[in-house]
C-alpha cells in the first residue's frame, strides 16, 4: 500500500510517496517507487536536486550548497564564496579552497595519499613528513622530493622524449644533452637566436679562457681555447691575449686547419686589422739537421688557365696625395750575421716541353705619368741569359767632385768577348799570343775569325796592320814597310761559345703577361735561331763533378742535379714540396 501527498504550487505539482511497507520516501515531479529511504528523482536530463541554504547564503537559486545531474556526471556545488570541507572523526580532513587550493589536512602533519590498498606507512604514494614532501615507489623506501634551487624567473623542466638517447628543456628543443657513446655530449641548434652560444670568464685568473676545448687522446692531445686571457712570451716578444689561441704537443696534428670546399666562395683564412700587421709568422729553429721556413704557401693548379699562378700575392696600396714614401709589393730581407745572406731568393723549373721559359725572376715596373715601362729578366728564356729586359743596362757611381753619375753599359746586336792589352813593336813587327783561356771559350776560326783594333802610342808610325790572325795569335805589322819601335794598344773581339749559333738580332721575349703564342706580328723578329744549333756550357755541377743537393740543407728546394726542383728531406730523401709535418725529414 502506497501513501501519496501531492502538492501543487504555481502549476508545478510534486508527489511524495510512502512505501508502507520499506519505509521509503521519494521525492519526484512524477509519482515512483522510491528503492531507498530517500530517493530524490529529477525527470530532467540536467538539473539541481537538492539545495541547501541558510540565513547567511540567501535563498535564491545560486546560492547556498547544492547537488545536480548533469547528464551521467554528479556535481556538488558550494556556491558562495567559501570553502568545501570533509570531515571525519571530527576532524577535517579535506580543503577545496575558493582559491582553487586543496589542502590535506592533518593535526600532526603526517597526511598520505596512497595509490594502493595499503593505506599509511607500508603503502606507496606521497606523504607529508613533518613538512617534507616525500615520495615511494611500490617495493621502495620513502624519499624525500629534493629542494628545487632558487632560480629566478620561470623554471623549466627537462624532458627526455620517446625513444630519444638525449635530454632537453620542455620548451626548448634546440638544446640537447646526450647519453654516453653518443656522437654529440652537448648539442644545440641556435636557428632561433642571435648567437649560438655565449660564454664569459670575469674571474681574475691567468691564464684563464672563457671557452676550453680539449681532445684527451692518448698521444694526440689537442688544446683550444677562446676568449684566452694569459701571458705568452717568445722570442723576445709579449702577448697579453689572445681571442683564439689552441695548440699541440703531439705528432701529426696542426693548432689550426682552416678549410673551404663545395659552394663556398670566400678564402679559407681571412686576417684584417686596422692597427697593424694582419698576420705574422714566427719561427724558432735550433736544429741543425733541417731548414724550416717561416711561411709557406702552395698552389695546386689542374686547369689550363691562361694567367700569373701565383703560391703568393702581395698588394700594397697608397691612398695619400703625396710623394713622401714607397709603396712596396713585396719586402725581404735577408739578416746574415756571420753568413753571407741573400734578400730575395728565386728558382724556377718547368718539366713540360722545350718551349717553355724559367724565369728565375721577373721585374716590371711602369710609369703612368710619363707613359713609360721597363722589365727585365733572370731567366733561362731559352738561351741561357742571365738578364734580359728593356733599355738600358747601367752603373751608378756616386762621385765627390761630380755628383751621383750615370755609366751605361754598350749593347750589341750579337754576343762577344772583348779582351785589351799592349804590346811593344820593335823595328816595325809585333806578335800578340791570345790568353789561352780566350781561346777556350770562344769560337776561333775560318768563319769566325778574332777582331784586333789597334792603337800605336808612338809620335811617329806609318800606322800598323793585323795579319796572320789565328786561333792562337796575330801580327802587327808597320805599313809601308815601316820601322819604327814603341808601344801599341790592342782591342780583341772574339765570338765566344755561349750561345753560339743563335746569329744577329735573336727573337727577344716579350713581358711576362704576352706568352710568345700571342706575340702581335710585328714584334716577331726577322732571326728565330733553332734553339737546339745553339750552343749551352754543361752546367757548374755536371763541370766540377759534384751534386749539388750535397751543399743545401734539409727542407731547401735542390737548384740543380738530377732532383732539381724537389724539397731535400734528408740525404737520398726527397719531396715535391715542403711538407706539413717536420716528422717526414729524414733523421
Amino acid at each position: 500500500m502506497k501513501r501519496f501527498l501531492c502538492f501543487c504550487f504555481a502549476a508545478v505539482m510534486i508527489f511524495i510517496v510512502q512505501s508502507a511497507f520499506s519505509q521509503n520516501v521519494g521525492i519526484s515531479s512524477t509519482p515512483i517507487t522510491p528503492n531507498y529511504l530517500l530517493q530524490i528523482h529529477h525527470t530532467a536530463a540536467n538539473g539541481t536536486a537538492f539545495q541547501f541554504t541558510n540565513n547567511t547564503t540567501g535563498n535564491g537559486i545560486n546560492d547556498g550548497f547544492q547537488m545536480n545531474y548533469i547528464g551521467t556526471n554528479f556535481a556538488m556545488l558550494n556556491r558562495e564564496n567559501g570553502n568545501f570541507s570533509i570531515y571525519t572523526n571530527t576532524n577535517e580532513k579535506l580543503r577545496i579552497m575558493n582559491d582553487s587550493g586543496i589542502q590535506l589536512i592533518n593535526p600532526v602533519d603526517y597526511v598520505y595519499m596512497n595509490y594502493s590498498s595499503t593505506k599509511g606507512y607500508p603503502g606507496y604514494g606521497f606523504r607529508s613528513w613533518n613538512g617534507q614532501m616525500q615520495y615511494k615507489h611500490k617495493g621502495g623506501a620513502w624519499k624525500d622530493f629534493p629542494t628545487m634551487p632558487n632560480i629566478p624567473g620561470n623554471v623549466e623542466w627537462w624532458i627526455r622524449p620517446t625513444g630519444a638517447d638525449y635530454i632537453r628543456p620542455l620548451y626548448n628543443p634546440y638544446i640537447r644533452v646526450y647519453d654516453t657513446l653518443q656522437t654529440y655530449g652537448l648539442y644545440f641548434d641556435g636557428a632561433k637566436n642571435q648567437y649560438g652560444g655565449w660564454f664569459r670568464t670575469t674571474g681574475a685568473y691567468n691564464p684563464t679562457a672563457a671557452v676550453v676545448g680539449f681532445s684527451d687522446v692518448t698521444g694526440n692531445q689537442t688544446y683550444s681555447f677562446l676568449g684566452y686571457n694569459g701571458t705568452y712570451t717568445f722570442a723576445g716578444q709579449t702577448i697579453d691575449g689572445s681571442g683564439v689561441y689552441a695548440y699541440v704537443d703531439d705528432p701529426d696534428r696542426t693548432a689550426g686547419f682552416f678549410r673551404t670546399t663545395l659552394n663556398a666562395s670566400v678564402a679559407a683564412n681571412i686576417n684584417y686589422s686596422n692597427v697593424w700587421m694582419a698576420n705574422y709568422n714566427f719561427v724558432e729553429s735550433g736544429n741543425s739537421t733541417y731548414n724550416p721556413n717561416a711561411s709557406y704557401s702552395q698552389l695546386n693548379v689542374s686547369a689550363d688557365i691562361p694567367s700569373f699562378q701565383a703560391a703568393v700575392m702581395t698588394y700594397s696600396a697608397y691612398s695619400g696625395g703625396s710623394n713622401v714614401g714607397y709603396s712596396v709589393g713585396g719586402r725581404m730581407q735577408g739578416v746574415g750575421g756571420a753568413q753571407d745572406a741573400i734578400g730575395v731568393y728565386g728558382y724556377a723549373s718547368t718539366t713540360g716541353s722545350a718551349n717553355t721559359i724559367n724565369i728565375g725572376g721577373y721585374f716590371y715596373a711602369t710609369n703612368s705619368f710619363w707613359g713609360s715601362s721597363a722589365y727585365a729578366y733572370v731567366a733561362d728564356e731559352w738561351n741561357g741569359r742571365k738578364i734580359t729586359g728593356t733599355n738600358s743596362v747601367s752603373e751608378i757611381i756616386p762621385t765627390p767632385n761630380h755628383g751621383r753619375i750615370t755609366m751605361t753599359c754598350p749593347e750589341s746586336p750579337e754576343y762577344w768577348y772583348i779582351d785589351y792589352g799592349s804590346v811593344q813593336m820593335v823595328d816595325g813587327k809585333a806578335h800578340v799570343d791570345l790568353d789561352p783561356i780566350l781561346v777556350d771559350i770562344c769560337v776561333i776560326d775560318d768563319e769566325n775569325p778574332i777582331k784586333v783594333i789597334c792603337q800605336p802610342n808612338m809620335p811617329y808610325c806609318n800606322g800598323v796592320a793585323v795579319i796572320n790572325k789565328s786561333a792562337t795569335g796575330f801580327d802587327i805589322v808597320e805599313m809601308n814597310g815601316g820601322t819604327n819601335s814603341g808601344e801599341i794598344d790592342f782591342q780583341i773581339v772574339a765570338k765566344p761559345k755561349t750561345n753560339y749559333g743563335e746569329g744577329r738580332f735573336p727573337q727577344a721575349p716579350g713581358p711576362a703577361y704576352l706568352k710568345p703564342e700571342n706575340d702581335p706580328e710585328a714584334a716577331k723578329a726577322d732571326n728565330q735561331p733553332d734553339r737546339n744549333n745553339v750552343y749551352r756550357w754543361e752546367p757548374d755541377w755536371k763541370v766540377y763533378n759534384y751534386n749539388p743537393e750535397d751543399f743545401v740543407e734539409i727542407g731547401d728546394v735542390i737548384p740543380a742535379g738530377p732532383n732539381a726542383g724537389k724539397v731535400k728531406l734528408g740525404n737520398g730523401k726527397y719531396a715535391d714540396h715542403v711538407p706539413l709535418n717536420k716528422n717526414s725529414l729524414a733523421k
